[in-house]
């Protein structure tokens, strides 16, 4: 018991002193010095050198650090850097200064000459004969002006001019000006140079006790000079100097800022320290401890960039949270604030904390309360407290501590919440029912009175109603008025049954926060649910401030919603209510609210809200919130192809066939809180709508059609402002080439010559098939012509001669020509079925003139004498030739019968060595051989041996002249394989 109490008055001790600053931080504006969020970088975290000689942000957004090792480009979550290891155009690593001309391009000083940074690409520049060092940068719309240690260049195209200035004035530092003039300051004086004419410009406190170091511009356009002891800042002709030693500590200073709200923020060798616009002495960041600040910079969001001699970069960015460092280490689970202006801080095991006016009183279970752990607060009459906890109830009022438990009548120990009422009652949530005490008595109500639930929660009187009693439980929300109990749950409208925070708001309108299930409200006409995805699920605890915004605690930090937006939204999706989101980065300790005890949130009588975390308590002034509505600009960083970086264009890139993975990084340049950076991307061409991709900063496509495509990005910062505009980047993917128009037309083309020749073929070979059935159908015709119809003619004779006989009684000579004539009838039945089956197959004792003898034999009569004659040495044919010539002579035999009228016929067959003639003459009556009319006459004998001649490719020659005869001559190549043409 001893060593407790000793720890406790050490404890004591230790919250007076904080509380001596916390007290004063708490109830003041968000304005305060001492509320600002603290982050640095070093080397380890990607600098590529510690000291950091300037700090600029360029118009694209991006935060640039000259260093001794390079420059460094930093986009909030990480840094790339640029030095002569990587990059040819930096000769030296030594850098000195940055700065942005009017027409984009970044130029670096280095202690080797200018640097330009332009579309993506460094370039270097030499200064004289290289021995010139560069001491500062500055850069109006027209010019960009070089002050170097013999003087000020100004840079034109590719070459650097000296700037025209009078022999007696040795520059030691320039600046640009608000109004685009440019200041310039020697040792001991300060002048305006614009449009090339010179004037000084007095500083009301000459001479200086040492020599001008540094100069620069303080809103309204006015300068400031500062040495290495003194600042003077000559604002509307009144100039106020800050000397060390008297206004400011007795160091060197070495770089000084005047911020947007016209707080002066001075470096030194020996720390940051920061003077109030309001006035009074100047305050030391105890971020930056003693370390040497060289730079200090304002970005557009308004964080203060620090950059030290060996520490690296640091941010000093004001937060809307703080929080009471004795408490940063206990479990807060509740918070209240007694009638005289008091506030009360349960923990989970360290005790109950007063503190007020500077002093601080702990209690605990050493000097009088029942437990360590804290559940419930309720601020009584006179300044007293009720405290809840698991062991039972104590009142403190003063030194006195009283102490209530089961044995007194409550229905349990262990105490979750606690209401004083107007009359001064006091309501009692416990597990096991809701107890009223009044009057030094208690009534008990339970799920035997009415209850849906015995584990009680938070309660909230109604003021629209002063007779009824919310009560949260763990079964629904049940109101008590005049001794009933009415349960309301998710039947009645209620987003959820677990009820874990009540409010009434100012408008009267009940606010029901759950356990998973979100948000509701009432209504003349009952409950409605409220939940949404932008709001949190589980809800700890509700507070309103003065301007009508709800704040809802979790453990994931803590929602600002405008009341009145959100009643208007309802649980539409299309309608945005704009919540804010609060987190580490706004100045929690934490973002996992404490969900033990009731109150978990308090506003106090000067506007402030208080909300217990599992880390200390959240303080925020909703008065006086810092609140960044400038959205983030945006840039798309890199463009990977296939693991390739493509050079960033401001035209579209074209990208060759056959690729299939393409990533896009992109960046949101907000430094206020670059974690709660939002974005959403499109790749048109490709997306049917935007991508939500909460704070990752790449997107990834696999597999892109060939066609045209636009990625467009869009930011928002951590107030939820979008960038519309956003960063854009065009590409064409193009197709292979059998994916082209041209290839593909060509494809069509081949496809429509392929379906063209093969109709064609098919066409030829129908011609074909036609042309062999009509060549079969006429040689049918011929082979009938030439032997049936030959036979018959030769039976007909032949019959007609046995009439004759047998009309002269020549009985015997009859039967003998009858029998000539059943021969005849016979061949004629053979060479039909040699036509009609094609039998083509001679035997060695069926030769062409064997053949012709014996046609010479049938065709000659007493009447026609037939002389047959062969010549040369005989040569095989093949046999479809040699079937051809006997057709023709038979052909030629059969004319000389029917028309010729002749007496005398002579068949001449002549072998040569490489042709065959056959001439056939006669003695008749002859004809006309220009008669064109003989087909039709129904005389096809001619045409058909005509035929006949071109099938075996020979020539075929008629001659005749009318009463003299005719003569028909064949000459045919002897070729053994030579045969009809087939088709």
């Amino acid at each position: 018991m001893h060593r407790r109490a000793h720890f406790d008055r050490l404890r004591a001790i230790v919250l007076v002193c904080f509380a001596c600053a916390a007290l004063p931080l708490a109830h003041s504006s968000a304005q305060s010095f001492d509320n600002l969020g603290h982050q640095e970088w070093s080397t380890e975290n990607g600098l590529p050198q510690n000291s950091i000689h300037q700090i600029f942000q360029s118009r694209d957004g991006y935060i640039w650090t000259a260093t001794e090792g390079g420059i460094a480009r930093f986009n909030g979550s990480g840094f790339q850097a640029f030095s002569q290891e990587d990059n040819p155009a930096f000769t030296t690593n030594d850098t000195c200064c940055i700065t942005q001309d009017a027409k984009g391009a970044l130029w670096v000083g280095t202690a080797d000459g200018l640097v330009q940074y332009a579309n993506g690409a460094f370039r270097h520049f030499t200064l004289g004969d290289g021995q010139i060092t560069i001491e500062a940068l500055a850069a109006d719309n027209a010019n960009l002006y070089i002050l170097t240690d013999s003087g000020i260049l100004v840079e034109n195209g590719d070459k650097f001019t000296p700037l025209p200035l009078p022999s007696n004035i040795s520059p030691t530092a320039i600046a640009q000006a608000s109004n685009g003039a440019l200041w310039i300051a020697t040792a001991t004086q300060l002048f305006e140079y614009s449009d090339g004419s010179l004037k000084q410009i007095s500083s009301g406190t000459e001479p200086f006790a040492n020599p001008i170091q540094s100069i620069g511009s303080l809103h309204g356009n006015a300068p400031w000079i500062m040495t290495r002891s003194s600042v003077t800042l000559l604002r509307s002709g009144h100039p106020r100097t800050l000397q060390t030693s008297r206004d400011l500590p007795n160091t060197r200073l070495q770089s000084f800022l005047e911020d947007a709200r016209g707080d002066l923020w001075i470096g030194t060798s020996s720390g940051l320290f920061v003077v109030s616009k309001n006035g009074g002495p100047a305050e030391i960041e105890p971020a930056l401890g003693a370390n040497s600040i060289l730079s200090l910079f304002e970005d557009s969001e308004g964080d203060i960039w620090v950059g030290t001699e060996t520490a690296g970069l640091h941010i000093l960015r004001r937060q809307n949270f703080h929080t009471l460092p004795a408490l940063s280490e206990h479990v807060i689970t509740a918070v209240a604030q007694s009638t005289d202006g008091a506030m009360w801080a349960g923990t989970n095991g360290d005790g109950l904390d007063r503190w007020q006016s500077g002093k601080t009183q702990h209690y605990s279970a050493s000097n009088g309360l029942l437990s360590d752990i804290i559940l419930a607060l309720a601020p009584g009459s006179n300044g007293s407290m009720w405290v809840g906890t698991p062991d039972g109830l104590n009142h403190i009022e003063g030194r006195k501590i009283d102490s209530y438990t089961a044995a007194d009548g409550l229905p349990d120990d262990l105490i979750r919440s606690l209401l004083v009422d107007s009359d001064g009652s006091l309501w009692i949530g416990t597990r096991r029912g809701l107890a009223h005490w009044k009057n030094n008595a208690f009534t008990i109500y339970t799920e035997a009175t009415g209850l849906k639930s015995n584990l009680i929660g938070s309660l909230v009187r109604n003021a629209q109603d002063p007779q009824a009693l919310w009560i949260g439980t763990l079964d629904g929300i049940s109101r008590l008025r005049d001794g009933r109990i009415t349960t309301y749950t998710t039947n009645d409208g209620l987003s959820g049954n677990i009820i874990t925070s009540l409010l009434e708001d100012s408008a009267g309108t009940l606010w029901i926060g759950t356990k998973g299930s979100g948000l509701s409200r009432s209504t003349p006409n009952g409950f409605i649910s409220m939940q949404r995805a932008d709001l949190p699920r589980s809800i700890d605890s509700i507070l309103e401030d003065n301007a009508g915004n709800l704040w809802l605690s979790s453990t994931h930090g803590i929602t600002r919603v405008p009341r009145d937006t959100l009643i208007a939204c309802g649980t539409s999706t299309s309608c945005n209510p704009h919540p804010e989101p609060y987190g580490r980065a706004d100045g929690m300790p934490t973002e996992e609210a404490s969900s033990i005890g009731h109150p978990a949130a308090w506003k106090d009588t000067a506007g402030l809200l208080w909300f217990a975390t599992r880390k200390g308590v959240a303080i925020t002034d909703p008065n006086h919130l810092s609140e960044d509505r400038i959205p983030p600009p945006v840039v798309i960083e890199s463009f990977i192809v296939d693991d390739a970086t493509i050079a960033s264009s401001s035209t579209e890139i074209d990208i060759p066939p056959g690729h299939t993975r393409f990533a896009f990084a992109y960046a949101g340049l907000s430094f206020a809180a670059p974690s709660k950076v939002r974005y959403r991307y499109i790749l048109e061409g490709f997306d049917k709508q935007w991508t939500d991709a909460g704070s990752r900063r790449t997107a990834y496509y696999t597999n892109l059609p060939p066609r045209h495509y636009r990625f467009r990005v869009q930011a928002a910062n951590n107030s939820g402002g979008w960038n519309e505009p956003g960063a854009e980047i065009g590409f064409y993917v193009r197709p292979a080439f059998y994916r082209r128009a041209w290839f593909i037309l060509l494809c069509l083309a081949l496809l429509a010559a392929i379906i063209v020749l093969l109709y064609r073929l098919r066409v030829r070979r129908l011609q074909r098939q036609f042309d062999a059935v009509l060549a079969e159908r006429n040689r049918m015709a011929r082979e009938i012509h030439d032997t049936l119809a030959q036979s018959f003619v030769g039976v007909s004779v032949q019959l007609e001669l046995a009439a004759q006989l047998l009309a002269q009684s020549h009985v015997t000579a009859a039967h003998e020509q009858i029998d000539r004539t059943r021969a005849y009838v016979r061949e004629g039945l053979a060479e039909a079925r040699r036509s009609i089956w094609d039998l083509r197959a001679i035997t060695a004792q069926d030769t062409l003139p064997t053949r012709l003898t014996r046609l010479a034999d049938q065709t000659g009569t007493p009447q026609l004498q037939i002389n047959l004659t062969i010549g040369g040495t005989y040569r095989p044919l093949a046999p479809g030739v040699e079937t051809e010539v006997l057709r023709i002579a038979q052909e030629a035999l059969a004319n000389v019968t029917r028309h010729a009228q002749a007496t005398r016929a002579a068949i001449d067959l002549r072998y040569h060595s490489k042709r065959l003639t056959l001439t056939i003459t006669d003695n008749g009556r002859g004809f006309d051989t220009t008669n064109t009319t003989l087909p039709a006459n129904g005389h096809f004998g001619l045409q058909g041996m005509r035929e006949r001649a071109e099938q075996i490719g020979a020539n075929l020659a008629v001659s005749s002249v009318p009463g003299q005869g005719s003569t028909v001559t064949l000459d045919a190549p002897i070729a053994a394989e030579k045969g009809i043409k087939t088709p």
